[in-house]
This record gives C-alpha cells, sequence and structure tokens, in this order.
C-alpha cells in the first residue's frame, strides 16, 4: 500500500488563476477586461503556474524541515501547564514557623512549590454570615440594619450560617455574601486556650478564600436580567471590582478596628485566592457581643464558640450595587498559600558558545515552564544576564535575547546577539512541569519537605494542569496561529484563541449575538460559549463556572478589536428525555444491548468533543428528531430492528411550577441551544412513555397528561 503524505495546500492553476481574477475589483476596479488576451491576465495566469509548483514542492516537504521551518517563525505549539492548589497548612509551635517561597511540598512522586511566602501558625478559620429569619425577611429593618443597631432581645432576627470545617462534605454550605442582612463575611480564628496573644502583633495572616462560582441554576439567556447579561460581558469579567474593608472587632463597644491588606490574589474577593492581612495585638473577647449590628454572628456551637480569639469582618462598602457584591464564599481557611505542580532543578552548565547563529544547547528537564528560565553568560566583564522572551520579532543585534523550546527543553539564540566562541553559558534555575499529572484529588498533599513540624494538605483538588500540545495537532493548528498572530478578528480566532485556555472542551463563536437580546442581531457583538471539560453535577450538560469564563476572558479580552463589544456565555440547556424501543436479536443478551443503546445515544446527544454526530458535540441550534435517533440506535450490534422512538422536553421545575414532560417528534434548538439528556429509557418492545422507568428522581415529579379518551 502506497504512504500518502500530508497535503498542505492542493490548489490547482486554474483555481489559483480564478482566485486572482476575483481580486482585480477589490483591487482595481477600472480593470474590466479578463479576456485570455488581455496582458495582465497573462501575468496572472503566469503568477498562478509559478504558484502551483510551489505548492507542490511544498507539499512534499517532510515534517521535520516543516517543523523547523514553522520554528524559524517563532511560533511554538501550546506548552505544558502546571496545575494549581490551595494549601492549608498547621502547627503545634506556639511561635508559628516560616514557610519560604517555592518551597516544595510533596504528593508521593508530585512535587508543587508555592508561589508566595507563608507564615504558619497554630490557629484555624471558620466563616459565618448573618442570614434573615423568615420572620425578619421582607422587613424594612433588614435595609438599614448597617446603619441601625438591634437590641439585644432582636438578635433572633439573623441566623448564623456557619460554613464547615470540612468543605468536601456533600452537605457543604456556602455563605452567599450578598445575601446577608449586612452584606458582610464574618471570619472567626480559632487557637488553643494556651496561645499566647501578643504573639500576633505585628504579625500577617494568610487567610485562603475558596469562592463558589458555578452557577446556582443552569442559564437561561431569555430569563437573565439586564444585570446578569452584562456580567458576562468581557469587560466585566476582567475589571477590578470596588475594593474591600477588612476589620477587627474589638469586643467593646461594637468597634471595628480597619486592618492594612498587604496582598490580595482573590482580585477583591471574587475568586479563589489569599488574602494577607496585618493583624495587630488581638483583644481579649469577652462573650459573643449582643446582638448589635457591628457585632458578630452568635455561634451555638459551644467547641467553636470557646476557641475563638479574634473575628474580623469584610465588606465592599464603597458599592451599593448588588452586582459588585461579594458573592458565594464556600470555604475559609488560617495559613493558606497558593502551589503550582513545578520542579526546580539544580543550576546546569549549558556549554560554551560557538559565535554561531542558530545556537541550540538542551536542558536536562522538560516539559519548561514559561519566562522561568534565569540564563547567565560568562562574557569579559563577568557573568551577565540575559532575557527570555518568546521570539526574536523585536530584537535587534545587541539585545542579549534568547528563547526556550518548552517542549523539548531546550534553550536557542538567535536572531539577536549570540555567544561567541569561548563563552560558557549556564542555567542558576528554571522550573519544569509534569502537565496533567499534576491534577490531583483533595487532600493528596501531605508534607512540606523542609519543614517536618508543619502539617499541609489541600482542601481542594488541583486542577489547570495541561499536557503539551500534541505534534499532530501543532502542525494543524500552527498555520493559523501565523495567520492571526494572537490577534481576535475572526470567529476563527476567537474559537482557536478560547480552545487555548486550559480546561475549556469547545468554544462557539456567535457573531452579532447579544445574550439580553438574543433573538436580535447586534451590530459590532461577538458572544463566546464555552463548554468545560468536565463538570462533576452533570456530565451530560457541563456547564462552566464564572472562574472560567472570567479566565477565558482575561485571555481574549487584550486581543479583541478595540470596536468589539466581546461576551464571554455558558451554554443554555433544553432537557429532553428519550425512550426507544428495540427488538433484540437472537442470541444476544437484552441488559447488555439496552445498555449500549444507551450509551451510544447519550454519546450522540453529547455536547462536549469527541462524541456527538461529527466527533465535534452536538451542533448548535441543531434540531433534534426522534427518527435520528432512532437510526443511530438500529446501528449497535445486536438490534433487529427499531420498535420505535418517544422523544419529549422536560421543563424544569420551579418554586411555583412543578416539572412537566411533554411529548414531541421534533425538538427545535435555538441558534444558542444544546441538548441535555435528563432520561434514557430503552425498552425490548414497545417505548415507554419518556421518563417513565428513570427512577424515583424523574417520575414522582412528572405529571403525564393522558389522552382524552383514557379519561
Amino acid at each position: 500500500m502506497a504512504l500518502i503524505g500530508p497535503i498542505l495546500d492542493n490548489r490547482t492553476q486554474e483555481q489559483l488563476r480564478d482566485e486572482l481574477v476575483r481580486r482585480i475589483p477589490a483591487y482595481s476596479p477600472d480593470w474590466t477586461n479578463y479576456n485570455e488576451s488581455d496582458p495582465g491576465i497573462v501575468l496572472l495566469e503566469l503568477f498562478a503556474h509559478l504558484g502551483e509548483s510551489l505548492l507542490y514542492r511544498f507539499n512534499q516537504i517532510p515534517e521535520t524541515t516543516r517543523i523547523e521551518f514553522l520554528r524559524l517563525l517563532g511560533v511554538q505549539p501550546r506548552p505544558a501547564q502546571p496545575a494549581e492548589v490551595l494549601l492549608s497548612a498547621t502547627t503545634e509551635q506556639q511561635a508559628g514557623e516560616q514557610v519560604l517561597k517555592e518551597s516544595e511540598a510533596v504528593a508521593g512522586d508530585v512535587s508543587f512549590q508555592t508561589t508566595d511566602e507563608l507564615y504558619v501558625w497554630p490557629i484555624t478559620a471558620v466563616a459565618a454570615g448573618k442570614m434573615a429569619t423568615d420572620a425578619g425577611a421582607g422587613d424594612s429593618r433588614a435595609d438599614a440594619l448597617s446603619r441601625a443597631k438591634i437590641a439585644a432581645e432582636d438578635a433572633e432576627f439573623y441566623r448564623t450560617v456557619v460554613t464547615p470545617l470540612d468543605p468536601n462534605l456533600p452537605d457543604a454550605t456556602t455563605i452567599d455574601v450578598s445575601k446577608q442582612i449586612d452584606r458582610a463575611l464574618w471570619v472567626a480564628l480559632l487557637a488553643p486556650p494556651t496561645i499566647d496573644r501578643a504573639m500576633f502583633a505585628p504579625r500577617t495572616l494568610f487567610l485562603g478564600i475558596v469562592f463558589d462560582e458555578r452557577f446556582e441554576t443552569p442559564p437561561v439567556l431569555e430569563k437573565l436580567t439586564r444585570d446578569e447579561t452584562d456580567a458576562l460581558r468581557s469587560g466585566a469579567l476582567t475589571d477590578t471590582p470596588p475594593a474591600t474593608l477588612w476589620e477587627l472587632w474589638t469586643g467593646a463597644d461594637s468597634s471595628l478596628v480597619p486592618l492594612p491588606l498587604l496582598g490580595d490574589t482573590t482580585h477583591g474577593m471574587v475568586t479563589t485566592g489569599v488574602v494577607k492581612l496585618e493583624l495587630p495585638a488581638l483583644p481579649l473577647l469577652r462573650g459573643p457581643g449582643n446582638g448589635l449590628a457591628d457585632n458578630p454572628p452568635i455561634i451555638d456551637d459551644d467547641d467553636i464558640r470557646g476557641r475563638i480569639v479574634a473575628w474580623l469582618r469584610v465588606t465592599r462598602p464603597a458599592s451599593n450595587d448588588i452586582g459588585d457584591a461579594i458573592h458565594r464564599v464556600r470555604w475559609v481557611g488560617a495559613n493558606c498559600v497558593s502551589a503550582e505542580q513545578s520542579s526546580t532543578p539544580p543550576p546546569e552548565l549549558l556549554g560554551s558558545g560557538t559565535g554561531d547563529a542558530d545556537q541550540r544547547f538542551p536542558l536536562n528537564h522538560s516539559p519548561v515552564i514559561p519566562k522561568t528560565v534565569k540564563l547567565q553568560v560568562e562574557e569579559p566583564d563577568g557573568w551577565t544576564d540575559w532575557l527570555e522572551v518568546e521570539n526574536f520579532a523585536i530584537s535587534t543585534l545587541d539585545d542579549r535575547h534568547f528563547t526556550v523550546d518548552q517542549e523539548n527543553g531546550a534553550v536557542v539564540f538567535g536572531r539577536a546577539r549570540v555567544p561567541q566562541l569561548g563563552e560558557r553559558i549556564r542555567v542558576p534555575s528554571y522550573r519544569y512541569s509534569e502537565g496533567k499529572k499534576g491534577n490531583l484529588p483533595p487532600r493528596s498533599i501531605t508534607a512540606f519537605t523542609q519543614h517536618p513540624a508543619v502539617t499541609v494538605s489541600n482542601p481542594f483538588a488541583a486542577a489547570g494542569g495541561a499536557d503539551s500540545m500534541p505534534l499532530s495537532d501543532a502542525l494543524a493548528a500552527i498555520p493559523g496561529e501565523v495567520h492571526r498572530r494572537d490577534r481576535a478578528v475572526t470567529p476563527d480566532d476567537y474559537r482557536a484563541l478560547a480552545l487555548e485556555v486550559t480546561d475549556v472542551a469547545r468554544a462557539e463563536v456567535l457573531p452579532t449575538f447579544h445574550p439580553d437580546t438574543p433573538t436580535i442581531e447586534a451590530a459590532g457583538v461577538t458572544s463566546v460559549l464555552i463548554l468545560p471539560d468536565e463538570d462533576v453535577r452533570d456530565p451530560d450538560a457541563p456547564v462552566p463556572d464564572i472562574g472560567l469564563l472570567r479566565r477565558v476572558a482575561r485571555y481574549l479580552q487584550p486581543r479583541r478589536l478595540v470596536t468589539a463589544e466581546l461576551y464571554v456565555i455558558p451554554p443554555e440547556y433544553v432537557r429532553v428525555a428519550v425512550s426507544i424501543g428495540v427488538q433484540v436479536r437472537t442470541g444476544y443478551q437484552v441488559d447488555a444491548v439496552r445498555r449500549w443503546v444507551e450509551k451510544i445515544v447519550r454519546h450522540y446527544l453529547s455536547p462536549v468533543p469527541p462524541n456527538g454526530p461529527d466527533g465535534q458535540g452536538w451542533p448548535l441550534g441543531r434540531t433534534l428528531r426522534a427518527a435520528e435517533l432512532e437510526a443511530v440506535a438500529v446501528q449497535v450490534e445486536g438490534v433487529e430492528y427499531a420498535v420505535g422512538t418517544r422523544l419529549a422536553v422536560v421543563t424544569p421545575e420551579t418554586e411555583t411550577t412543578p416539572r412537566y414532560v411533554v411529548e414531541q417528534n421534533v425538538v427545535a434548538l435555538q441558534a444558542w441551544q444544546l441538548p441535555a439528556v435528563v432520561a434514557i429509557d430503552v425498552e425490548r418492545g414497545d417505548p415507554l412513555f419518556p421518563g417513565t422507568s428513570s427512577g424515583p428522581a424523574l417520575t414522582p415529579k412528572v405529571p403525564v397528561p393522558l389522552p382524552p379518551e383514557v379519561c
């Protein structure tokens, strides 16, 4: 069998000529004679002939040569991305212990490095909030609670909401700060009774805060308010929110002392990160307070209440807009620091320069994390630092620049200044990652290698790690990267750039689509619809969280046109139920055939690649037809024929309306909608009513309308 090489461009001379002729009106409107006798047409045919010859020769370039040619253009495939995680530490030492930046934490053979310093104290933290009771909800006093004091006997006006100590419990509680009666988050610092309060002054408290950035309910664009749709605008997702105010409760006359904010990776209490606060001397608390407005919540747990040594409060006083409020907090912990899955090897001596262009020196480890290589060259004046750049596009002959081949682990000197003959080259430090291997589950990290007295763990899973792009995908994507040059102009540009963000499984671009008015075209507006790699709540209908939308917006915002209005939106799902009746061939196990039919149909309707009709997920807005699903079912081995297929739309249950199942042979979807499979029933013989045998989660809540003749 002949080996057929890949074809990059197979246009013929005639196709090239026709394309050039079609461009004439755009560049030379006065040129109207397109006959073969025209001298201009003769020249175009000559160029088309030469172009066909060049394309033929270019198609014969072997893969290695193509890679080297594209490397000269300064284009690299997507490197490996390190996983990130939030670490929480404790210690029994009264004086605490300092953990320096880039300290190593291990989970078996996988290493993580802290991205900041940390001082570990023998304390823990619990978050709490004031939620209005049923009696107080709607009371006019709730709006003025932050201004007026409530008498001690009115303390039951609110109930205390406390986040659990274990954030991975199934019934984990979140505190929606925007719905608290004082719109504030309270944090209780807990410590043993023997702790010396004087040691905290002045010390830095490292407070880790984890936000629940998931959508509370699957979004429906036509039901979103203007404020909710405006929150999906790329500018709103990336803008800095109003400042926060951290205060320490002194325990006397409801007095609150402002705390200096030394650092904040939560970006103003909007995403998971670490807040660094400078603590003064802690006051001696005398009781939990008397229920006044500026007092902390009353804790019912005797164990927690007995160990409280300080109360902290965070608010956003500069804004009264609910959209700018602090939202759902999932967990708060003391002694926290962010870490990424990476390792720093010992210094390496790469060799000596030759004075030639395109010098290349391999490193001992790969893949290398970008912008982490520190390189020095031994010049006549001593060891001199050189700068890592992405490419040599703006480098001059005098610039001490170098690039890094992240995937293969090599240092490259190109069109800028190069090491001269005999000049030694060394790399004092760099970091490399293991990519997807760093995505570990909760409580996988067990120790700091250099701090045995500190106990450390990761309350939540490490995420964001990704392996390098495969070579085949890189070669297919590189021509597009060369064309767009890291700029988003066309829908394909937006789609390709969005897919470069870690955890994005699929990106669809909707030109002239405004989420506030989805049925009306909006000039100058572009919406990018994002689907995540996974959603543990509903794997069949994954919805991205606000954090992923924010990362996509942050990546696209500087690359879009200035005149373009960009929205980054989640998908909208139409919930459907499917029931299929099949006749099973003799000799095949009935239950096995039913499971395979269910699996194949579920994959066919899945919105995430590599599933769907074409392997790219179910297309946006494509109509569902019972006959099409029946044709998919009969392709399963063991199915003699299909008895019938029934399709239905399941309307979601609300506080005022129950869940309904409406049977339809054809389900039309809007241009921004995808199907979400609620239930698939596969029976031998006649199909059941959709959703009938899907279990107690659906059946009791589905009023099934009976035909008139049955009534």
